[in-house]
């Protein structure tokens, strides 16, 4: 068989294919572009809950696997107030630095709980290591973030002091 011919066969059968699963797919419904629009919405999330905490939370992991720059600003503006006037931006950023040379980056592996202004997530570091972090928020507004902690296996739980 000529190579033309082939390839003339091989696009009859894709079309086919593709003509047969259209016709077996259901026509979308009046609320699928609201089910879109909700699928969308949770995978701008990336796994994390539609909460503040949540999406501070996503913003700290976020920052903290873009670098430096970009976990200062997030402290800047995302931290309350109190936890700054207890440990200011620089002494955060260094102990950042010394977080980020231990784990790298970090990813959303799963949401352990999440309660009021109180997220425990599991995180995976660039070694493929998981570690529990644990957010907390304020409870009333501005809504920032108070703090976050790890939880160590033979630990009680160290905070970041973020």
């Amino acid at each position: 068989m000529s190579h033309a011919l082939s390839s003339a066969v091989l696009c009859s059968v894709l079309l086919g294919a593709a003509v047969a699963t259209a016709e077996t797919r259901p026509a979308p419904s009046a609320t699928a572009p609201a089910a879109h629009a909700a699928d969308r919405h949770d995978a701008d999330r990336e796994g994390w809950p539609d909460t503040r905490v949540g999406e501070l939370a996503r913003g700290w992991v976020s920052a903290f696997s873009v670098g430096p720059d970009s976990m200062k600003a997030f402290i800047t503006h995302h931290l309350a107030a109190s936890s700054l006037a207890s440990k200011g931006v620089a002494q955060r950023v260094e102990r950042y630095l010394d977080l980020r040379e231990k784990y790298g980056t970090l990813t959303l592996v799963s949401v352990v709980k999440a309660e009021g202004p109180k997220l425990t997530a599991k995180l995976m570091a660039s070694d493929a290591t998981s570690h529990e972090f644990v957010f907390t928020a304020q409870d009333e507004a501005p809504h920032q973030l108070v703090s976050v902690g790890i939880m160590e296996p033979g630990h009680f739980g160290h905070r970041f002091g973020h």
